[in-house]
C-alpha cells in the first residue's frame, strides 16, 4: 500500500481532476488522505462525493488554518503505509505513476522520485520539463543548485519522516527543499527518468505569484541552515543572488528595505565564517612553514 497525502484550501472547483487521476491508477493498493485546511468553499461537499464513493479515501479538516505544512503533517500522522508521497490539490497523476514509482522499491532506498511535465494552467500546454536527477546522497547537492526534490514527484518512506520529526510548520515556502535538506541527512535517493505526472503552474493562487512568501523561503531556508551554507560553500554565491533577484520583483518598498536588510545580515555572518577558514589555513600554512624550517 502506499499513502497519498493531499493538502487542499478552496479547491473545490479544480480538486476533482486530482482525485479523478488517482482513480485511474495502475496500481490499486492505495490510501488517499485529504487534509481540508480549513477551507471556506464547498471543498468539504466535493471531497465527501469521492469518500462516499471509494473507501480508499478518507477527509480530514483541520480545526483551524494551519498551512500546507501543517496539513501535510496531519495527513502524516494519519496514514497507515510505510511509504508516502505528499501531492498537491491542482495536479494530475499519469495512470502508470504509483505502479512505476513502487517497482523501484529497495531496502537501501528511502526516496523514490520522477520527472513531471510542466503545464501551464490556462492553455493546458505543456511548457517544460522538470527533469532533477537525485541518487545515492544527494545532501551537498541540494546546496550546490545540482538537484532538487519536489512533493509531488516523489515517493518517501514515513518511518525517515518520522526520524527527522515531520516537517517544519515554520517555512513559509521552499518547503521540498527544507524537508529534503533534513531528510537527506539520513536518506538514500533514486530517480526514474521519466515524467509521470503533470505539475500545474500559473494558477492564482501559485506560489509563484506570491513574491513575498517566496522571499521568506528563501531567507529562511539561508538562515536556517547557515552552517551548512558555510560548508558547501559553492552554491551560496548564487543563492543569494537569487535571493536579491526574488526581492527586486516585489512593489511593496517597506518590504523590499526589509528583506534587503536581513539578507545582508545573514550573509555578513557567513562571511564571517569563510574568513575564519581563511584565517584558520593561514595559521595552518605558516605552522607547517615554522615546522619544516
Amino acid at each position: 500500500m502506499i499513502s497519498i497525502i493531499i493538502p487542499t484550501y478552496n479547491r473545490a472547483t479544480i480538486i476533482p481532476n486530482t482525485l479523478d487521476s488517482i482513480i485511474s491508477q495502475d496500481y490499486k493498493d492505495w490510501e488517499c488522505i485529504i487534509v481540508d485546511d480549513f477551507s471556506t468553499d464547498n471543498t468539504e461537499d466535493i471531497i465527501k462525493q469521492y469518500t462516499a464513493k471509494d473507501n480508499r479515501f478518507h477527509y480530514l479538516k483541520n480545526k483551524r488554518k494551519k498551512g500546507a505544512q501543517g496539513a501535510r503533517n496531519t495527513g502524516l500522522y494519519h496514514s497507515k503505509s510505510e511509504w508516502v508521497i505528499f501531492f498537491d490539490s491542482d495536479n494530475q497523476m499519469h495512470p502508470d505513476f504509483l505502479q512505476k514509482l513502487i517497482a523501484e522499491i529497495e531496502d537501501d532506498i528511502d526516496v523514490i522520485q520522477c520527472f513531471s511535465n510542466v503545464v501551464d494552467s490556462d492553455s493546458k500546454k505543456i511548457k517544460s520539463t522538470f527533469s532533477w536527477r537525485s541518487h545515492g546522497n544527494i545532501h551537498n547537492k541540494l546546496f550546490n543548485h545540482q538537484t532538487y526534490v519536489d512533493f509531488n514527484q516523489a515517493i518517501i518512506r514515513k518511518s525517515k519522516l518520522l526520524e527527522i520529526g515531520g516537517l517544519d510548520e515554520d517555512c513559509p515556502s521552499m518547503q521540498e527543499w527544507d524537508t529534503h535538506i533534513r531528510l537527506s541527512r539520513i536518506a538514500r535517493y533514486t530517480t526514474i527518468e521519466e515524467p509521470l505526472l503533470d505539475y500545474f503552474v500559473g494558477g492564482k493562487d501559485s506560489i509563484s505569484t506570491d513574491t513575498k512568501r517566496e522571499v521568506n523561503g528563501r531567507l529562511f531556508i539561508l538562515r536556517k541552515y547557515i552552517d551548512e551554507w558555510h560548508k558547501y560553500g559553492i552554491g551560496y554565491k548564487h543563492f543569494v543572488k537569487q535571493i536579491e533577484t526574488c526581492i527586486a520583483r516585489s512593489n511593496d518598498i517597506q518590504f523590499k528595505k526589509s528583506a534587503q536588510k536581513e539578507l545582508k545580515q545573514i550573509a555578513r555572518n557567513v562571511n564571517i565564517y569563510f574568513f575564519i577558514d581563511c584565517l584558520k589555513i593561514k595559521v595552518e600554512q605558516a605552522s607547517n612553514r615554522l615546522f619544516k624550517k
